[in-house]
């Protein structure tokens, strides 16, 4: 029986220097026995199996031969527990610490994958990036259906379609005037009531009124307070009495780059059109230019490029946004501006919210009083000159007012807000428009073509509010704009008229700015500048080529 037992502990514990096959006892998959269990478990085990059979034999044979087999069997177990102890030591390796067991081979297979992609796993993450982007545009949300608009009603012969806009009037009263009874009116009124406030609307705001012919009753209603900004009420079929429900639409809008390059040159609109941006480009670049850019200096030979976003809404073109803007004169440096309007992702004091607008680049922003000028963009041919030679009587005559040089039919709007004075026959002037203005100002607008609708003295504008177009009406030499300021009764130079001053950018929107600024700087860059030979010769820079007026 014991020697059944030792036996069983032989098989459990082999000697060290009997081979051992890898698939003995442990499974191939395990994790080995830990150092520390081999540097102290293994080798007493061994030496109590080897002493305890030891000792059985010697009890048998007896005498010196027991003693010289005890010696044998403890040089054994000593030699024994040495092999052990050096395959534990080889086995933890250099690197390795006492508790943490060496890593099996699939584990250190993981490692290197993750740490090192080898060659097959690389080719795969290419391939996925390059195949990245068709799925993501076939995983793209459908483009929505067009929203339902009130002008789809004209095709319907029994339903009578207005448009309009608001002008100086309250809504009330220009849906009267266009037709809409007293009761439909309050109608519309009681249904737009908390969710659209209309009692102060703005000039340019428009609507869209459809009408049965026969009741008279409104069918559908939008109030547009810009292309992508739409309050529509419809009325509701299935409601008794056809209650209007109103809600502001969700259209989809788009936004696509557009750049561009310029030279200016007499026709601006058509340098405009050659630099492939639309002509609403013009105010845009005017606005981005306000106060930045003497006046003085706009003339042949001026390169701009521009970086800006068309907005499509429901697929169709709305709008143009200037987002920067390099200007490059004949003589001196260039001037890059950027417009800025601070987002959800800066965190400052609304007090100190900065003004949206065109900022340079040390985000500083020239800002105006109360005038602008009268023409977007246009370039001054004749300045304020108390002691001018009159081009076409050819005597020495005042020039009290500067010359704008434009094409016929060019849009002149009012330089600051005011009441019309006088609209009509100015004599040597043409025709003209006074306009009062606060402080004791006054502004004159001379040799237009045409007026405005509906202008009359009495009148309220406001600043660049359209009142008339450029014309050669009375002594002139050709198509221009006389523009004349006056204070007190007397002559200034509207040039004269300054800058306020200057806003600067709050420190907590700088570094926004700075991250939209490189972007924008980028874009610039990539425009190729026209010429500046071909740009100077395209319009000789010479004013006594240009047309010349006088009051």
């Amino acid at each position: 029986m014991r020697r059944a037992a030792v036996t069983s502990d032989e098989r459990r514990h082999p000697d060290p220097g009997e081979a051992v096959p890898a698939s003995a006892d442990v499974p191939s998959d395990a994790a080995p026995p830990s150092s520390e269990s081999v540097d102290t478990v293994a080798p007493s085990a061994v030496t109590t199996v080897r002493s305890d059979e030891a000792r059985g034999e010697a009890d048998a044979a007896g005498g010196g031969e027991g003693e010289r087999d005890r010696g044998r069997t403890i040089a054994l177990g000593v030699l024994g527990s040495l092999v052990a102890l050096g395959v534990a030591l080889i086995a933890r390796g250099p690197g390795s610490t006492t508790a943490a067991p060496p890593a099996p081979a699939a584990a250190l297979t993981t490692s290197i994958a993750i740490g090192v992609p080898a060659p097959a796993a690389r080719e795969a993450d290419h391939d996925a990036g390059r195949l990245a982007p068709k799925e993501a545009d076939a995983g793209a949300p459908p483009r929505p259906p067009p929203t339902w608009r009130v002008t789809a009603l004209k095709s319907d012969p029994a339903v009578e379609v207005t448009e309009a806009t608001l002008g100086k009037r309250t809504l009330d009263r220009a849906l009267a005037q266009s037709g809409v009874s007293k009761a439909e009116v309050k109608r519309l009124t009681h249904a737009l009531d908390g969710i659209r406030r209309i009692e102060r609307g703005q000039p340019k705001d428009a609507f869209v009124v459809a009408r049965d012919r026969g009741k008279g009753t409104v069918l559908g209603f939008e109030y547009v307070t810009s292309p992508t900004d739409v309050w529509q009420a419809k009325a509701d079929e299935v409601a008794p009495e056809k209650r209007l429900i109103v809600k502001k639409l969700e259209l989809f809008v788009e936004k696509r780059r557009k750049v561009g390059a310029l030279a200016l040159t007499a026709d601006l609109p058509k340098a405009v059109a050659a630099a492939g941006l639309r002509e609403q480009a013009i105010e845009d670049i005017d606005e981005a230019l306000d106060g930045h850019v003497d006046l003085a200096t706009l003339k042949p030979g001026v390169r701009m490029r521009v970086v800006g976003s068309e907005e499509w809404v429901e697929g169709t073109y709305a709008r143009f946004h200037v987002e920067a803007l390099e200007y490059v004169p004949k003589g001196g440096a260039p001037l890059r501006v950027y417009h800025y309007e601070r987002d959800a992702s800066v965190e400052g004091s609304r007090r100190r919210m900065p003004h949206p607008g065109f900022y340079d680049a040390k985000g500083q922003q020239p800002f105006r009083g109360t005038f602008r000028s009268p023409l977007p963009l246009a370039r001054v041919t004749s300045r304020f000159n108390p002691k001018r030679m009159h081009p076409v009587l050819h005597v020495v005559m005042p020039h009290n007012g500067i010359d704008y040089g434009a094409s016929t039919g060019t849009p002149v709007y009012a330089s600051a807000p005011g009441t019309v004075s006088t609209a009509g026959d100015g004599g040597p002037c043409g025709n003209m428009v006074q306009i009062e203005h606060a402080g004791g100002l006054s502004t004159a607008y001379c040799h237009l073509s045409r007026f405005a609708p509906g202008l009359h003295p009495g009148q309220h504008v406001e600043a660049r509010e359209l009142v008339g177009y450029v014309g050669k009406t009375g002594r002139a030499t050709g198509p221009h704009l006389h523009f004349a300021v006056k204070r007190g009764g007397t002559f200034i130079d509207p040039l004269a008229i300054k800058m306020d001053g200057v806003r600067t950018l709050p420190p907590p929107d700088r570094d926004a700015f700075a991250k939209k600024r490189a972007e924008l700087d980028a874009a610039l860059d990539a425009i190729p500048l026209p010429p500046a030979d071909g740009a100077a010769a395209a319009t000789p820079d010479d004013d006594k080529d240009e047309p010349a007026g006088e009051e």
